[in-house]
Protein backbone atom coordinates (compact mmCIF):
# COMPACT_ATOMS: atom_id res chain seq x y z
CA UNK A 1 0.00 0.00 0.00
CA UNK A 2 1.63 3.29 -1.17
CA UNK A 3 2.30 6.34 1.72
CA UNK A 4 -0.80 8.34 -0.79
CA UNK A 5 -3.31 5.75 -0.87
CA UNK A 6 -5.81 5.48 2.35
CA UNK A 7 -7.98 2.74 3.15
CA UNK A 8 -11.66 3.63 2.65
CA UNK A 9 -15.05 2.58 4.59
CA UNK A 10 -17.94 3.48 3.37
CA UNK A 11 -21.66 2.16 4.26
CA UNK A 12 -24.22 2.27 1.83
CA UNK A 13 -22.06 0.99 -0.95
CA UNK A 14 -24.92 0.24 -3.04
CA UNK A 15 -26.28 4.00 -3.58
CA UNK A 16 -25.70 5.48 -6.75
CA UNK A 17 -23.08 8.04 -4.61
CA UNK A 18 -22.00 5.11 -3.01
CA UNK A 19 -21.20 3.12 -6.37
CA UNK A 20 -19.54 6.32 -7.81
CA UNK A 21 -17.50 7.13 -4.90
CA UNK A 22 -16.19 3.35 -4.72
CA UNK A 23 -15.22 3.63 -8.26
CA UNK A 24 -13.60 7.21 -8.25
CA UNK A 25 -11.31 5.83 -5.13
CA UNK A 26 -10.61 2.66 -6.88
CA UNK A 27 -9.38 4.87 -10.02
CA UNK A 28 -7.04 6.97 -7.51
CA UNK A 29 -5.80 4.06 -5.94
CA UNK A 30 -7.29 3.83 -2.86
CA UNK A 31 -8.34 0.79 -0.88
CA UNK A 32 -12.60 0.33 -0.30
CA UNK A 33 -14.44 -1.63 1.98
CA UNK A 34 -17.77 -1.20 0.45
CA UNK A 35 -20.51 -2.50 2.76
CA UNK A 36 -24.24 -2.69 2.11
CA UNK A 37 -27.23 -4.03 3.47
CA UNK A 38 -27.39 -7.15 0.04
CA UNK A 39 -23.68 -7.24 -1.18
CA UNK A 40 -24.99 -9.06 -3.93
CA UNK A 41 -26.42 -5.96 -5.20
CA UNK A 42 -22.95 -4.10 -5.73
CA UNK A 43 -21.99 -3.70 -9.52
CA UNK A 44 -17.83 -4.30 -8.79
CA UNK A 45 -15.74 -6.64 -10.63
CA UNK A 46 -12.91 -8.20 -8.51
CA UNK A 47 -10.54 -6.10 -7.67
CA UNK A 48 -7.21 -6.58 -5.43
CA UNK A 49 -8.04 -2.76 -3.16
CA UNK A 50 -11.98 -3.77 -2.93
CA UNK A 51 -13.40 -5.77 -0.16
CA UNK A 52 -17.20 -6.27 -0.07
CA UNK A 53 -18.76 -6.75 3.36
CA UNK A 54 -22.48 -7.27 4.07
CA UNK A 55 -23.76 -4.09 7.00
CA UNK A 56 -27.16 -3.12 8.26
CA UNK A 57 -26.61 -0.16 9.98
CA UNK A 58 -29.76 -1.25 12.34
CA UNK A 59 -28.05 -4.61 13.18
CA UNK A 60 -24.90 -3.09 15.47
CA UNK A 61 -23.57 -6.76 15.53
CA UNK A 62 -22.83 -6.27 11.73
CA UNK A 63 -21.23 -2.88 12.40
CA UNK A 64 -18.70 -4.39 14.35
CA UNK A 65 -17.91 -7.73 12.29
CA UNK A 66 -17.27 -5.48 9.33
CA UNK A 67 -14.97 -2.99 10.84
CA UNK A 68 -13.19 -6.06 12.14
CA UNK A 69 -13.23 -8.05 8.91
CA UNK A 70 -12.27 -4.72 7.14
CA UNK A 71 -8.97 -4.02 9.96
CA UNK A 72 -7.82 -7.65 9.34
CA UNK A 73 -7.99 -7.55 5.58
CA UNK A 74 -6.27 -4.61 5.05
CA UNK A 75 -4.71 -4.04 8.27
CA UNK A 76 -6.42 -0.15 9.10
CA UNK A 77 -8.73 2.16 8.24
CA UNK A 78 -8.14 5.76 7.06
CA UNK A 79 -11.46 7.07 6.41
CA UNK A 80 -15.21 6.25 6.79
CA UNK A 81 -18.47 7.61 4.94
CA UNK A 82 -21.75 6.99 6.32
CA UNK A 83 -24.07 6.76 3.61
CA UNK A 84 -26.51 4.08 4.05
CA UNK A 85 -30.01 4.78 5.49
CA UNK A 86 -33.97 4.07 4.71
CA UNK A 87 -36.51 7.07 3.96
CA UNK A 88 -39.93 6.75 2.49
CA UNK A 89 -41.70 10.01 1.51
CA UNK A 90 -45.33 10.77 3.24
CA UNK A 91 -47.75 13.04 5.21
CA UNK A 92 -46.46 12.54 8.99
CA UNK A 93 -50.09 11.26 9.87
CA UNK A 94 -49.85 8.38 7.23
CA UNK A 95 -46.46 7.30 7.92
CA UNK A 96 -46.44 4.03 10.45
CA UNK A 97 -44.92 4.28 13.08
CA UNK A 98 -43.03 1.02 12.13
CA UNK A 99 -41.64 3.30 9.32
CA UNK A 100 -40.91 5.92 11.03
CA UNK A 101 -38.96 4.31 13.33
CA UNK A 102 -36.49 2.53 11.04
CA UNK A 103 -36.04 5.71 9.40
CA UNK A 104 -34.40 7.58 12.70
CA UNK A 105 -32.88 3.78 13.24
CA UNK A 106 -30.88 4.12 10.03
CA UNK A 107 -30.85 7.51 9.37
CA UNK A 108 -29.80 8.65 13.10
CA UNK A 109 -28.51 5.71 15.40
CA UNK A 110 -26.79 3.56 12.60
CA UNK A 111 -24.63 6.33 11.58
CA UNK A 112 -23.91 6.97 15.33
CA UNK A 113 -23.11 3.44 16.31
CA UNK A 114 -20.53 3.23 12.65
CA UNK A 115 -19.34 6.35 14.15
CA UNK A 116 -18.61 5.28 17.88
CA UNK A 117 -17.01 2.06 16.10
CA UNK A 118 -14.86 3.99 13.73
CA UNK A 119 -13.68 6.40 16.80
CA UNK A 120 -12.85 3.11 18.95
CA UNK A 121 -10.62 2.06 16.41
CA UNK A 122 -8.59 5.12 15.53
CA UNK A 123 -7.79 5.65 18.70
CA UNK A 124 -6.57 1.89 18.75
CA UNK A 125 -4.52 3.17 15.39
CA UNK A 126 -3.53 5.78 17.26
CA UNK A 127 -3.71 7.71 13.36
CA UNK A 128 -5.68 10.47 12.61
CA UNK A 129 -9.43 9.32 11.18
CA UNK A 130 -11.85 11.03 8.96
CA UNK A 131 -15.25 10.21 9.19
CA UNK A 132 -17.83 12.05 6.34
CA UNK A 133 -21.67 12.18 7.39
CA UNK A 134 -23.71 12.47 4.08
CA UNK A 135 -26.42 14.34 5.44
CA UNK A 136 -28.53 16.46 3.24
CA UNK A 137 -29.73 20.05 2.95
CA UNK A 138 -33.22 18.67 5.19
CA UNK A 139 -30.61 19.06 7.80
CA UNK A 140 -31.66 22.63 7.95
CA UNK A 141 -34.14 23.03 6.05
CA UNK A 142 -37.57 20.84 6.80
CA UNK A 143 -39.77 20.03 4.09
CA UNK A 144 -43.36 18.39 4.00
CA UNK A 145 -43.41 14.58 3.65
CA UNK A 146 -40.09 14.30 5.19
CA UNK A 147 -40.53 15.20 8.55
CA UNK A 148 -38.58 12.29 10.28
CA UNK A 149 -35.94 11.77 7.80
CA UNK A 150 -35.73 15.69 8.65
CA UNK A 151 -35.45 14.92 12.10
CA UNK A 152 -32.94 12.17 11.92
CA UNK A 153 -30.17 14.22 9.50
CA UNK A 154 -30.91 16.80 11.73
CA UNK A 155 -29.78 14.67 14.93
CA UNK A 156 -27.45 13.28 12.97
CA UNK A 157 -25.53 16.44 12.14
CA UNK A 158 -24.94 17.65 15.62
CA UNK A 159 -23.79 13.72 16.65
CA UNK A 160 -21.29 14.14 14.22
CA UNK A 161 -20.02 17.22 15.32
CA UNK A 162 -19.72 16.16 19.09
CA UNK A 163 -18.09 13.21 17.72
CA UNK A 164 -15.49 15.22 16.25
CA UNK A 165 -14.75 16.72 20.09
CA UNK A 166 -14.88 13.29 21.62
CA UNK A 167 -11.33 12.33 20.22
CA UNK A 168 -7.97 13.93 18.93
CA UNK A 169 -7.53 11.18 16.89
CA UNK A 170 -10.95 11.91 15.02
CA UNK A 171 -11.83 14.80 12.45
CA UNK A 172 -15.94 14.28 11.25
CA UNK A 173 -17.58 16.61 8.68
CA UNK A 174 -21.12 16.77 7.70
CA UNK A 175 -21.29 16.65 4.26
CA UNK A 176 -24.64 18.18 2.89
CA UNK A 177 -24.96 16.95 -0.96
CA UNK A 178 -28.03 18.78 -3.30
CA UNK A 179 -29.63 16.48 -5.99
CA UNK A 180 -27.48 14.65 -8.73
CA UNK A 181 -29.66 11.55 -9.66
CA UNK A 182 -30.19 11.29 -13.22
CA UNK A 183 -32.98 9.09 -12.91
CA UNK A 184 -34.27 9.99 -8.90
CA UNK A 185 -36.08 6.86 -7.28
CA UNK A 186 -38.95 8.57 -5.22
CA UNK A 187 -40.09 6.22 -2.19
CA UNK A 188 -43.69 8.16 -2.28
CA UNK A 189 -46.30 6.85 -0.37
CA UNK A 190 -49.91 7.18 -1.32
CA UNK A 191 -51.57 10.56 0.02
CA UNK A 192 -54.14 10.43 2.85
CA UNK A 193 -57.55 11.04 1.77
CA UNK A 194 -57.81 13.94 4.13
CA UNK A 195 -54.84 15.29 2.42
CA UNK A 196 -56.71 15.41 -1.32
CA UNK A 197 -59.82 17.40 -0.89
CA UNK A 198 -59.80 20.06 -3.45
CA UNK A 199 -61.49 22.36 -1.39
CA UNK A 200 -57.82 23.22 0.39
CA UNK A 201 -55.91 24.79 -2.61
CA UNK A 202 -52.70 24.71 -3.38
CA UNK A 203 -50.42 23.11 -0.73
CA UNK A 204 -46.59 22.73 -0.09
CA UNK A 205 -47.34 19.29 0.74
CA UNK A 206 -49.00 18.91 -2.49
CA UNK A 207 -46.36 20.80 -4.72
CA UNK A 208 -43.77 18.61 -3.25
CA UNK A 209 -45.91 15.58 -4.70
CA UNK A 210 -45.53 17.05 -7.94
CA UNK A 211 -42.34 17.99 -8.11
CA UNK A 212 -40.97 14.57 -6.62
CA UNK A 213 -43.20 12.73 -9.31
CA UNK A 214 -41.98 14.41 -12.02
CA UNK A 215 -38.31 12.27 -11.14
CA UNK A 216 -36.42 15.33 -12.92
CA UNK A 217 -32.53 14.92 -12.83
CA UNK A 218 -30.66 16.86 -10.09
CA UNK A 219 -28.08 19.79 -11.14
CA UNK A 220 -25.75 18.30 -8.97
CA UNK A 221 -22.93 15.60 -11.13
CA UNK A 222 -21.87 12.90 -8.81
CA UNK A 223 -18.83 12.47 -10.58
CA UNK A 224 -17.63 15.95 -9.84
CA UNK A 225 -18.71 15.18 -6.19
CA UNK A 226 -17.12 12.47 -5.15
CA UNK A 227 -13.90 13.97 -6.55
CA UNK A 228 -14.38 16.75 -4.43
CA UNK A 229 -15.53 14.55 -1.11
CA UNK A 230 -12.30 12.37 -2.04
CA UNK A 231 -10.21 15.78 -2.23
CA UNK A 232 -11.44 16.53 1.22
CA UNK A 233 -9.67 13.56 2.74
CA UNK A 234 -6.19 15.27 2.02
CA UNK A 235 -7.17 18.52 4.06
CA UNK A 236 -5.68 18.77 7.18
CA UNK A 237 -8.14 18.70 10.25
CA UNK A 238 -8.14 23.02 10.72
CA UNK A 239 -9.20 23.22 6.93
CA UNK A 240 -11.74 21.34 7.15
CA UNK A 241 -15.50 23.07 8.75
CA UNK A 242 -18.10 21.38 10.02
CA UNK A 243 -20.29 21.21 7.23
CA UNK A 244 -19.15 20.91 3.63
CA UNK A 245 -21.96 21.67 0.35
CA UNK A 246 -21.68 19.64 -2.52
CA UNK A 247 -24.03 21.51 -4.88
CA UNK A 248 -25.34 24.94 -5.94
CA UNK A 249 -28.55 23.87 -4.76
CA UNK A 250 -27.05 22.46 -1.39
CA UNK A 251 -25.42 26.17 -0.60
CA UNK A 252 -28.49 27.96 -1.97
CA UNK A 253 -30.58 26.36 0.93
CA UNK A 254 -28.02 26.12 3.86
CA UNK A 255 -27.44 29.68 3.52
CA UNK A 256 -30.60 31.41 3.23
CA UNK A 257 -32.02 28.64 6.33
CA UNK A 258 -29.14 30.21 8.38
CA UNK A 259 -29.76 33.54 7.52
CA UNK A 260 -33.81 33.37 7.64
CA UNK A 261 -33.24 31.07 11.58
CA UNK A 262 -31.69 34.47 12.57
CA UNK A 263 -34.58 36.42 11.87
CA UNK A 264 -37.04 34.06 12.73
CA UNK A 265 -35.57 33.81 16.56
CA UNK A 266 -35.30 37.62 16.63
CA UNK A 267 -39.09 37.46 15.51
CA UNK A 268 -40.15 35.27 17.96
CA UNK A 269 -38.25 37.17 21.06
CA UNK A 270 -40.61 40.44 19.52
CA UNK A 271 -43.81 37.90 20.21
CA UNK A 272 -42.56 36.75 23.68
CA UNK A 273 -42.39 40.21 24.70
CA UNK A 274 -45.18 41.43 23.57
CA UNK A 275 -47.64 38.71 24.80
CA UNK A 276 -45.65 39.48 28.33
CA UNK A 277 -46.68 42.95 27.96
CA UNK A 278 -50.09 42.30 26.94
CA UNK A 279 -53.30 41.74 28.60
CA UNK A 280 -55.11 39.01 30.40
CA UNK A 281 -55.54 35.77 28.04
CA UNK A 282 -58.69 35.49 25.80
CA UNK A 283 -62.06 35.01 27.71
CA UNK A 284 -63.12 32.35 25.61
CA UNK A 285 -62.35 28.84 27.79
CA UNK A 286 -60.68 26.11 25.53
CA UNK A 287 -59.53 22.12 26.23
CA UNK A 288 -56.41 21.60 26.50
CA UNK A 289 -54.50 18.56 26.35
CA UNK A 290 -51.74 18.61 28.41
CA UNK A 291 -48.86 15.69 28.38
CA UNK A 292 -46.23 15.53 31.12
CA UNK A 293 -48.64 17.19 33.76
CA UNK A 294 -46.82 15.73 36.63
CA UNK A 295 -43.97 17.41 35.54
CA UNK A 296 -42.75 20.95 36.65
CA UNK A 297 -44.01 23.17 33.76
CA UNK A 298 -47.17 20.58 33.23
CA UNK A 299 -48.17 21.24 36.84
CA UNK A 300 -47.61 24.82 36.61
CA UNK A 301 -49.51 24.78 33.28
CA UNK A 302 -52.70 23.06 34.63
CA UNK A 303 -52.72 25.25 38.04
CA UNK A 304 -53.08 28.14 35.99
CA UNK A 305 -55.86 26.63 33.10
CA UNK A 306 -57.38 25.63 35.80
CA UNK A 307 -57.66 28.93 37.28
CA UNK A 308 -58.29 30.70 34.46
CA UNK A 309 -61.79 28.28 33.90
CA UNK A 310 -60.57 26.35 30.71
CA UNK A 311 -60.99 22.42 30.59
CA UNK A 312 -57.90 20.15 31.10
CA UNK A 313 -57.05 16.83 30.20
CA UNK A 314 -53.94 15.80 32.18
CA UNK A 315 -52.14 13.13 30.88
CA UNK A 316 -49.12 11.20 33.67
CA UNK A 317 -47.65 8.46 33.14
CA UNK A 318 -49.36 5.02 34.90
CA UNK A 319 -46.08 4.88 37.32
CA UNK A 320 -46.67 8.56 38.81
CA UNK A 321 -48.79 8.87 41.62
CA UNK A 322 -51.35 11.39 40.85
CA UNK A 323 -51.05 14.80 42.99
CA UNK A 324 -53.87 16.35 40.97
CA UNK A 325 -57.48 17.12 41.85
CA UNK A 326 -59.67 14.42 40.96
CA UNK A 327 -63.09 16.48 42.19
CA UNK A 328 -63.23 18.78 39.84
CA UNK A 329 -65.55 18.91 36.78
CA UNK A 330 -63.10 20.79 34.76
CA UNK A 331 -60.12 18.24 35.06
CA UNK A 332 -59.98 15.08 33.44
CA UNK A 333 -56.73 12.86 34.45
CA UNK A 334 -55.65 10.18 32.22
CA UNK A 335 -53.19 7.75 32.46
CA UNK A 336 -50.36 7.06 30.13
CA UNK A 337 -48.61 3.61 29.24
CA UNK A 338 -44.98 3.52 29.02
CA UNK A 339 -45.27 3.06 25.69
CA UNK A 340 -45.25 6.05 23.24
CA UNK A 341 -47.15 4.34 20.47
CA UNK A 342 -49.47 6.76 18.34
CA UNK A 343 -52.04 4.37 18.85
CA UNK A 344 -51.82 4.55 22.47
CA UNK A 345 -52.11 8.33 22.50
CA UNK A 346 -55.00 8.69 19.88
CA UNK A 347 -56.45 6.82 22.50
CA UNK A 348 -56.13 9.04 25.22
CA UNK A 349 -56.54 11.97 22.68
CA UNK A 350 -60.19 10.38 21.83
CA UNK A 351 -61.37 9.98 25.38
CA UNK A 352 -60.47 13.97 26.34
CA UNK A 353 -62.48 15.14 22.86
CA UNK A 354 -65.58 12.91 24.03
CA UNK A 355 -65.21 13.89 27.37
CA UNK A 356 -65.22 17.41 26.60
CA UNK A 357 -66.80 17.27 23.50
CA UNK A 358 -63.61 19.05 21.63
CA UNK A 359 -59.92 19.22 22.12
CA UNK A 360 -58.18 23.20 21.73
CA UNK A 361 -54.92 22.67 22.50
CA UNK A 362 -52.58 19.95 22.48
CA UNK A 363 -48.88 20.45 24.59
CA UNK A 364 -46.51 18.52 25.26
CA UNK A 365 -44.80 19.25 28.12
CA UNK A 366 -40.96 17.97 28.67
CA UNK A 367 -40.08 15.44 31.24
CA UNK A 368 -38.03 16.45 34.15
CA UNK A 369 -34.79 14.94 35.48
CA UNK A 370 -33.36 13.87 32.21
CA UNK A 371 -31.32 10.62 32.66
CA UNK A 372 -27.28 11.21 32.93
CA UNK A 373 -26.18 9.34 29.31
CA UNK A 374 -22.48 7.44 29.50
CA UNK A 375 -20.40 7.25 26.39
CA UNK A 376 -21.34 3.95 24.62
CA UNK A 377 -24.49 3.59 26.98
CA UNK A 378 -27.09 2.86 24.45
CA UNK A 379 -30.19 1.94 26.45
CA UNK A 380 -29.97 5.22 28.09
CA UNK A 381 -29.80 7.30 24.88
CA UNK A 382 -33.10 5.37 23.32
CA UNK A 383 -34.52 5.50 26.59
CA UNK A 384 -34.27 9.85 26.03
CA UNK A 385 -35.19 9.31 22.92
CA UNK A 386 -38.51 7.97 23.62
CA UNK A 387 -39.16 11.19 26.52
CA UNK A 388 -37.66 14.05 24.04
CA UNK A 389 -38.46 12.35 20.49
CA UNK A 390 -41.04 9.83 20.19
CA UNK A 391 -43.17 11.20 22.76
CA UNK A 392 -44.05 14.69 21.27
CA UNK A 393 -43.60 13.63 17.57
CA UNK A 394 -46.34 10.46 17.79
CA UNK A 395 -48.91 12.78 19.71
CA UNK A 396 -48.40 15.64 17.40
CA UNK A 397 -49.24 12.92 14.64
CA UNK A 398 -52.64 11.85 16.44
CA UNK A 399 -52.82 15.30 17.76
CA UNK A 400 -53.73 16.71 14.16
CA UNK A 401 -55.81 13.91 13.24
CA UNK A 402 -58.43 14.24 16.17
CA UNK A 403 -58.11 17.91 15.76
CA UNK A 404 -59.32 17.75 12.07
CA UNK A 405 -62.26 15.18 12.57
CA UNK A 406 -63.25 16.13 16.07
CA UNK A 407 -63.41 20.20 15.50
CA UNK A 408 -66.16 22.26 13.48
CA UNK A 409 -63.92 22.71 10.21
CA UNK A 410 -61.64 25.52 9.78
CA UNK A 411 -61.90 25.90 13.65
CA UNK A 412 -58.47 23.48 13.96
CA UNK A 413 -56.63 23.93 17.12
CA UNK A 414 -52.81 24.42 18.36
CA UNK A 415 -50.07 21.80 18.79
CA UNK A 416 -47.15 23.17 20.97
CA UNK A 417 -44.03 20.93 21.61
CA UNK A 418 -42.15 22.03 24.25
CA UNK A 419 -38.98 21.41 25.46
CA UNK A 420 -36.03 21.61 27.72
CA UNK A 421 -32.72 24.20 26.94
CA UNK A 422 -29.45 22.01 26.95
CA UNK A 423 -27.62 21.62 30.23
CA UNK A 424 -23.73 22.60 28.47
CA UNK A 425 -22.70 21.77 31.77
CA UNK A 426 -23.67 17.93 31.59
CA UNK A 427 -21.09 16.94 28.92
CA UNK A 428 -22.79 13.33 28.77
CA UNK A 429 -26.18 13.95 27.70
CA UNK A 430 -25.53 17.29 26.29
CA UNK A 431 -24.87 16.57 22.40
CA UNK A 432 -27.49 13.76 22.78
CA UNK A 433 -29.97 15.97 24.22
CA UNK A 434 -29.06 18.89 21.43
CA UNK A 435 -29.77 16.38 18.61
CA UNK A 436 -33.30 15.20 19.88
CA UNK A 437 -34.29 18.65 20.71
CA UNK A 438 -33.09 19.68 17.15
CA UNK A 439 -34.19 16.65 15.71
CA UNK A 440 -38.18 17.32 17.17
CA UNK A 441 -38.09 20.93 16.26
CA UNK A 442 -36.96 19.80 12.63
CA UNK A 443 -39.79 17.49 12.23
CA UNK A 444 -42.40 20.32 13.74
CA UNK A 445 -41.49 22.46 11.07
CA UNK A 446 -41.65 19.82 8.52
CA UNK A 447 -45.17 18.63 9.80
CA UNK A 448 -45.80 22.74 10.02
CA UNK A 449 -45.28 22.61 6.29
CA UNK A 450 -47.23 20.29 5.02
CA UNK A 451 -50.63 20.78 6.95
CA UNK A 452 -52.92 23.09 4.98
CA UNK A 453 -53.78 26.30 6.17
CA UNK A 454 -57.46 25.59 5.55
CA UNK A 455 -57.51 23.62 8.69
CA UNK A 456 -56.02 26.20 10.74
CA UNK A 457 -53.99 24.23 12.57
CA UNK A 458 -51.18 25.70 14.35
CA UNK A 459 -47.79 23.76 15.21
CA UNK A 460 -44.71 25.05 16.93
CA UNK A 461 -41.64 23.76 18.81
CA UNK A 462 -41.09 25.92 21.93
CA UNK A 463 -37.71 25.37 23.74
CA UNK A 464 -37.64 26.99 27.00
CA UNK A 465 -34.76 27.24 29.85
CA UNK A 466 -34.95 25.04 32.72
CA UNK A 467 -35.56 27.45 35.46
CA UNK A 468 -38.55 28.93 33.76
CA UNK A 469 -40.37 25.87 34.20
CA UNK A 470 -41.54 26.61 36.97
CA UNK A 471 -41.84 30.82 36.13
CA UNK A 472 -45.48 31.59 35.81
CA UNK A 473 -45.02 34.18 32.98
CA UNK A 474 -43.42 31.68 31.20
CA UNK A 475 -46.71 29.58 31.27
CA UNK A 476 -49.26 32.54 30.55
CA UNK A 477 -46.87 33.44 27.86
CA UNK A 478 -47.90 29.65 26.36
CA UNK A 479 -51.27 30.29 27.17
CA UNK A 480 -51.60 33.26 25.37
CA UNK A 481 -49.81 31.97 22.25
CA UNK A 482 -52.77 30.33 21.23
CA UNK A 483 -54.60 33.56 20.28
CA UNK A 484 -52.40 34.03 17.79
CA UNK A 485 -53.69 34.17 14.38
CA UNK A 486 -52.20 30.69 12.60
CA UNK A 487 -50.07 33.01 9.99
CA UNK A 488 -48.15 34.14 13.41
CA UNK A 489 -47.87 31.60 15.15
CA UNK A 490 -43.87 30.91 14.81
CA UNK A 491 -42.85 27.51 13.86
CA UNK A 492 -40.44 27.64 16.31
CA UNK A 493 -39.67 29.88 19.73
CA UNK A 494 -37.27 30.32 22.17
CA UNK A 495 -37.64 31.33 25.74
CA UNK A 496 -34.75 32.52 28.12
CA UNK A 497 -31.17 33.50 27.92
CA UNK A 498 -29.51 29.92 27.12
CA UNK A 499 -31.98 29.05 24.73
CA UNK A 500 -31.41 31.96 22.48
CA UNK A 501 -27.72 31.67 22.75
CA UNK A 502 -27.44 27.89 21.82
CA UNK A 503 -30.21 29.00 19.13
CA UNK A 504 -28.23 32.18 17.55
CA UNK A 505 -24.26 30.81 17.58
CA UNK A 506 -25.98 27.42 15.35
CA UNK A 507 -27.33 29.58 13.08
CA UNK A 508 -23.97 31.83 12.79
CA UNK A 509 -21.31 29.04 12.84
CA UNK A 510 -23.41 27.85 10.10
CA UNK A 511 -23.46 31.41 8.08
CA UNK A 512 -19.67 32.12 9.19
CA UNK A 513 -18.74 28.61 8.27
CA UNK A 514 -20.38 26.42 5.52
CA UNK A 515 -21.83 29.61 3.88
CA UNK A 516 -18.59 31.31 3.60
CA UNK A 517 -17.17 32.28 -0.10
CA UNK A 518 -15.17 29.72 -0.15
CA UNK A 519 -17.96 27.49 0.67
CA UNK A 520 -20.27 28.29 -1.87
CA UNK A 521 -17.50 28.01 -5.28
CA UNK A 522 -16.59 24.61 -3.80
CA UNK A 523 -20.32 23.66 -3.93
CA UNK A 524 -20.95 25.41 -7.48
CA UNK A 525 -17.68 23.54 -8.46
CA UNK A 526 -19.79 20.22 -8.15
CA UNK A 527 -22.90 21.09 -10.89
CA UNK A 528 -23.48 19.77 -14.24
CA UNK A 529 -21.84 21.50 -16.65
CA UNK A 530 -25.29 23.66 -17.73
CA UNK A 531 -25.88 24.79 -14.98
CA UNK A 532 -25.74 28.34 -14.26
CA UNK A 533 -24.77 28.00 -10.72
CA UNK A 534 -25.00 31.45 -9.39
CA UNK A 535 -28.60 31.96 -10.99
CA UNK A 536 -29.98 29.10 -9.42
CA UNK A 537 -28.66 30.34 -5.88
CA UNK A 538 -30.40 33.84 -6.62
CA UNK A 539 -33.71 32.44 -7.67
CA UNK A 540 -33.17 30.05 -4.45
CA UNK A 541 -32.90 32.83 -2.08
CA UNK A 542 -35.13 34.83 -3.58
CA UNK A 543 -37.95 32.59 -3.62
CA UNK A 544 -37.00 30.87 0.02
CA UNK A 545 -36.77 34.58 1.50
CA UNK A 546 -40.37 34.80 0.75
CA UNK A 547 -41.59 31.55 2.30
CA UNK A 548 -39.08 31.88 5.49
CA UNK A 549 -39.23 35.30 6.17
CA UNK A 550 -41.20 36.01 9.53
CA UNK A 551 -43.18 39.17 8.69
CA UNK A 552 -42.49 40.21 4.74
CA UNK A 553 -43.93 43.65 3.75
CA UNK A 554 -45.57 43.64 0.46
CA UNK A 555 -42.97 45.69 -0.80
CA UNK A 556 -40.20 43.46 0.18
CA UNK A 557 -42.54 40.67 -1.28
CA UNK A 558 -42.94 42.22 -4.82
CA UNK A 559 -39.20 42.89 -4.80
CA UNK A 560 -38.07 39.41 -4.23
CA UNK A 561 -40.86 38.22 -6.53
CA UNK A 562 -39.10 40.28 -9.24
CA UNK A 563 -35.92 39.42 -8.27
CA UNK A 564 -36.65 35.70 -8.41
CA UNK A 565 -38.28 36.47 -12.12
CA UNK A 566 -34.68 38.22 -12.92
CA UNK A 567 -33.03 35.02 -11.82
CA UNK A 568 -35.21 32.71 -13.53
CA UNK A 569 -34.81 34.28 -16.74
CA UNK A 570 -31.18 34.24 -17.00
CA UNK A 571 -30.98 30.71 -15.47
CA UNK A 572 -33.61 29.60 -18.67
CA UNK A 573 -31.34 31.90 -21.20
CA UNK A 574 -28.03 30.48 -19.82
CA UNK A 575 -28.63 26.86 -19.37
CA UNK A 576 -30.47 26.93 -22.90
CA UNK A 577 -27.66 27.88 -24.56
CA UNK A 578 -25.30 26.14 -22.84
CA UNK A 579 -26.96 23.08 -23.14
CA UNK A 580 -27.29 23.64 -26.79
CA UNK A 581 -23.46 23.79 -27.28
CA UNK A 582 -23.02 21.23 -24.63
CA UNK A 583 -25.44 18.65 -26.98
CA UNK A 584 -23.22 19.92 -30.24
Amino acid sequence: MSDLSKVWFLTGASSNFGIALTRALLEAGHKVVATARTPSKLPFETHDALLVLPLDVTDFSSISQAFEDARRHFGRIDVVVNKAGFTTLVELEALSEDKARKVLASQLWGPARVQEIATELFEAQKIQGLILNITSVMAVFSGPLIAIMCAAKAGSEVLTLARARSSPFVTAVNIRPGGFEDHPEVPLEPQPPAFTSKDLGRTLAGTMRTVMSSQSPGQGDVRKMVRALIALAELSKEQLSGAVLLGSEAFAISRIGAMKRVANIQHGQRIINDLKKAGSQSKDARVWFVTGADSTLGRTIVRLLLDAGHRVAAVIPDNVVNSLSTNMDQLLVLRRASTNSVSDISKLLTEAAHHFGNIDVVINTPPGGVQSQQPGDWDTAYALTERIFWSPMNTASAAVKVLRETNPPGVGGRIFNVLTAVDADDTNTSSLHSALNIAVTAATTGLVRELPRKWNIGVSAIIIDPDLHADEETAHVLMKLVDLPHASLPGQLYFGDRAIRTALHAAQVELSEACSKDAMERAMSTDRAHIDSRARIGLFHSLLSVVLSPSPSVLSKLFLLLSALGWGIRMVMFESLRGTFTRS
